[in-house]
């Protein structure tokens, strides 16, 4: 029987599509970093964990490389989940919660994964262990720690153990099409850490990775501490970050890390009027959120000239879309109809992904046939590529749609707009005063 770290021709030829549709669920995607990425060694992906299956479908399709991954125990349960899982190369992992029985199984599934790293196959798990759409860390948990130091133990003599974290940025956790920014950090070399603390106990040394592991991710993402302000100064860090182009995803990750600092300043310096602000901050998010007035359409300087102007493009736009909306209905349909149904809205993307794989390239294949025995072989492939990116362009057309019609309600409504301005105001009378 295979190892689940082995070559297996299927899944290499499988993988070209599963990258392509991974890439294709964001209508940007871009890696930075990737020179960190190391050539040798035993290496450990440690991305943060706000996406559901979308975060391992972003490292999977990083690089070329076979890459062997964990997630939860209970998703394993049914046989056919199992095997297409394994398939896959994924690992069950199981954690305390799930009982003593759960934890044997656990020290299993460490075994493979350092039997994996020791094969010199890239193994990435998502340390946090449940996924959070936040602008934060859950604290890490005890399974990378573990694996890194027991394959170090396991490693060959001269071969290092590192860590790479691997910031993940959405630029909407929920809506499918969004933007993606991956930041590959510098690796932690836990060889070299564990032999430069040569007197330290497994528990501490353990510790001290998981702490290493969570101080290397912060800096690679827009980290907000996760408390009862959080809210509030992620609304004002949206506000204050001013519009940077949604494309220019380095640019607005900075622009948000750089107004998430200020308002943490604010925070340390000026604690009570922070805490006047952020009362009228999220009373300002609860009033748009009512009004179905999004984010992307507050920053604007003339919200009735961008209305107008987003209506133009549409009235161009939507006899194109609805014809490939129509071409596509299979695809999107069926996603939309499984998503939508799931009570996790954090996994509903994942879903749409998922599917638009299975059902989009069966019903693209059977197009490819249809078109090729029915016309000449140029006009089938025309007829083709432009049916591939359809489902894709349909889902930009809906947001697109979803964003025109919250520009009119932001346009139209006179005292929402007034509260932001009153709310910037004061923002910015504060800034200027520490």
């Amino acid at each position: 029987m295979k190892k689940i770290y082995e070559r297996n021709r299927t899944y290499h030829l499988l993988r070209y599509i599963v990258d392509a549709y991974a890439r294709g669920s964001f209508k940007k995607i871009q890696y930075t970093g990737l020179e960190n990425l190391p050539a040798d060694g035993a290496t450990i992906f440690a991305p943060n964990h706000c996406n559901a299956l979308m975060d391992a479908f972003a490292v999977l399709a990083m690089d070329r490389r076979r890459k062997v991954f964990v997630a939860r125990a209970d998703i394993f349960q049914k046989p056919f989940f199992r095997k297409v899982l394994t398939f896959l190369k994924i690992m069950p992992i199981h954690r305390l919660r799930d009982g003593f029985r759960s934890v044997l199984s656990s020290e299993e599934t460490i075994e493979k994964s350092i039997d994996v790293l020791n094969n010199q196959v890239p193994f990435c798990i998502l340390p946090e262990g449940t996924h959070r759409t936040m602008h934060s860390l859950l604290p890490m948990g005890k399974g990378i720690s573990r694996i890194a130091y027991g394959a170090d133990k396991a490693m060959t003599e001269g071969r290092h153990v590192r860590i790479v974290p691997i910031g993940l940025e959405y630029g909407d956790y929920f809506r499918f099409r969004s933007t993606l920014l991956v930041t590959v950090g510098a690796p932690i070399d836990v060889t070299e850490m564990i032999a430069a603390n040569p007197g330290q106990e497994m528990p501490e040394m353990l510790s001290t990775i998981r702490s290493a592991t969570a101080a290397a991710l912060k800096p690679l993402i827009v980290y907000l501490p996760d408390d009862e302000a959080y809210e509030a100064s992620w609304e004002l860090a949206k506000l204050q970050s001013g519009p940077v182009p949604e494309r220019k995803l380095q640019e607005r990750w900075q622009a948000n890390r750089d107004a998430a600092a200020r308002i943490a300043r604010i925070r340390e310096k000026l604690p009570e009027k922070a805490q006047k602000l952020f009362e009228k901050a999220v009373a300002w998010k609860q009033a748009r959120q009512e009004a179905r007035v999004s984010l992307h359409v507050v920053q604007t300087q003339n919200p009735l000239g961008a209305a107008l102007w987003r209506t133009l493009k549409m009235l161009v736009a939507t006899p194109f879309a609805l014809a490939f909306a129509t071409a596509s209905l299979p695809g999107w349909g069926v996603a939309e109809k499984v998503a939508c149904g799931a009570k996790d809205p954090a996994f509903r993307n994942s879903i749409r992904c998922g599917l638009l794989i299975a059902v989009w390239t069966l019903m693209l294949l059977i197009a490819a046939v249809v078109f090729f025995c029915s016309f000449k072989w140029y006009w089938a492939l025309a007829g083709l590529l432009l049916l591939i990116p359809a489902p894709m362009l349909t889902y930009d057309w809906f947001e697109q749609m979803r964003r025109l019609a919250s520009a009119w309600r932001y346009a139209c409504n006179r005292p929402l707009r007034e509260r932001k301005e009153a709310l910037m105001n004061e923002l910015n009378d504060i800034l200027r005063n520490i």
